[in-house]
C-alpha cells in the first residue's frame, strides 16, 4: 500500500531538510513525497538539489504564488498512493508514523479520515508536551458541530475517499486542512489514534500560529459556512431517513457562524439579520443558555465568543 506524504512548500527552506529527513527515516518504506513548491523566494532550490536522484521524492513548482489551498489541492492531485497525509514544511513525523497509519486504514476500511494527537515543539523542533486537543470524536456527532480542532495532525486520508470529494478549495489561503476534514467526513468514518505521531513546531512564521490567528479564524469560518451550505443541500437532494434533523442542525450552525463572522467583519446588518434569524431555525436553547451563563461570566464569555482566537503556545 503506497502511502503518499503531501508537502505544500513556502518559503520554509530552513526547515523543509527536517521534514523530508524525518520521511526517509520511515520504518515503513512504501512511500513517495509530493511536494509542490508555490513560487518561493528562498534557497530551496539550492536544498532540494540533493534529493534530486531520489526517484521517490518528486517535486513541482508553481508558475507563481497562488497560496495554500491552491498547493494543497495539487498536492492531493499528483499523489498516486493509496493512502495521503500532508506534512508541512516546518514539521516532522514520529519514524513509526506512516507504519501505524497504514496498518489503521488498513483495519478500518470504512474511515476516509484517520489522524493521531502530535507534539507540540518549540522553533527548534525541541518537545514540550503532547497536544491536549486532539481527540476522539463523540458518537453521533459531526466535526462540523464542533470545529475545535479535535482533529489535527497527524491526519491521514484514503484517496478513494478524497477523490469523491468537490476537492479542497483553492481559493482558501488559511485553515486549508479544516475544509480537508469536512469534505472527508462526509465520506466515510473518522478513526483517532491516541499516540503522537507528529512534531509541531511553533514559529514566528508559522501560518496559522503567533499572529495569524485571527486571520485565520475569519478563513474557517467561511469555511464552515460553505461545508453547511454544501450539506444541506446535499441532505436536501437524497433525502435519507434523518435529513430534516441534520438540515436543521446545519442551518442552526450555519446562522450561528454567521453571527461571528459578521461581528469580526462588523458587517453589522448582516450581523443583526442573523442574531434576529438565529432563534427561528433551531438556535433558541443555545441563546437561553447563554444569557444564563451571561450573569457569572460577563465580559469573559462575550470575549471568549466573539474575540478571542484560538491560539497553541508551546508551553501551552
Amino acid at each position: 500500500m503506497l502511502f503518499s506524504v503531501l508537502i505544500a512548500h513556502y518559503n520554509n527552506a530552513q526547515y523543509l531538510d527536517n521534514a523530508l529527513q524525518s520521511v526517509l527515516n520511515q520504518t515503513y518504506t512504501h512511500w513517495e513525497i509530493i511536494l509542490v513548491d508555490d513560487a518561493s523566494n528562498d534557497n530551496v532550490t539550492t536544498l532540494l538539489q540533493k534529493y534530486k536522484t531520489n526517484t521517490r521524492i518528486k517535486i513541482y513548482h508553481n508558475a507563481k504564488n497562488f497560496g495554500c489551498g491552491y498547493t494543497k489541492n495539487r498536492c492531493a492531485a499528483l499523489a498516486t498512493g493509496d493512502i495521503l497525509g500532508f506534512l508541512d514544511p516546518d514539521d516532522a513525523l514520529h519514524p513509526n508514523a506512516l507504519q501505524i497509519m497504514v496498518d489503521a486504514h488498513i483495519n478500518q476500511p470504512q474511515c476516509s479520515l484517520i489522524h493521531s494527537t502530535h507534539y507540540i515543539c518549540n522553533a527548534s523542533l525541541v518537545v514540550n508536551r503532547v497536544a491536549e486537543y486532539p481527540k476522539a470524536i463523540p458518537k453521533n456527532t459531526p466535526y462540523l458541530m464542533l470545529s475545535d480542532g479535535s482533529i489535527h495532525h497527524f491526519a491521514t486520508f484514503k484517496k478513494s475517499a478524497y477523490i469523491k470529494t468537490e476537492g479542497l478549495c483553492k481559493n482558501n489561503k488559511k485553515a486549508v486542512d479544516q475544509d480537508l476534514y469536512y469534505l472527508l467526513e462526509e465520506e466515510g468514518d473518522i478513526f483517532f489514534i491516541n499516540q503522537p505521531l507528529y512534531y509541531y513546531r511553533i514559529h514566528q512564521g508559522g501560518i496559522s500560529t503567533t499572529g495569524n490567528e485571527a486571520e485565520t479564524t475569519l478563513w474557517h469560518y467561511a469555511i464552515i459556512e460553505k461545508a453547511c451550505l454544501r450539506r444541506i443541500i446535499k441532505l436536501k437532494l437524497n433525502k435519507q431517513a434523518n435529513y430534516r434533523i441534520l438540515i436543521k442542525l446545519y442551518t442552526t450552525r450555519l446562522c450561528k457562524i454567521r453571527i461571528f463572522n459578521s461581528y469580526r467583519k462588523k458587517t453589522w446588518l448582516k450581523f443583526m439579520y442573523n442574531l434576529f434569524l438565529f432563534p427561528f431555525v433551531g438556535g433558541a436553547q443555545n441563546l437561553i443558555s447563554y444569557a444564563q451563563k451571561l450573569p457569572k461570566e460577563g465580559a469573559t464569555l462575550i470575549k471568549k465568543s466573539f474575540v478571542v482566537d484560538n491560539q497553541i503556545k508551546v508551553d501551552g
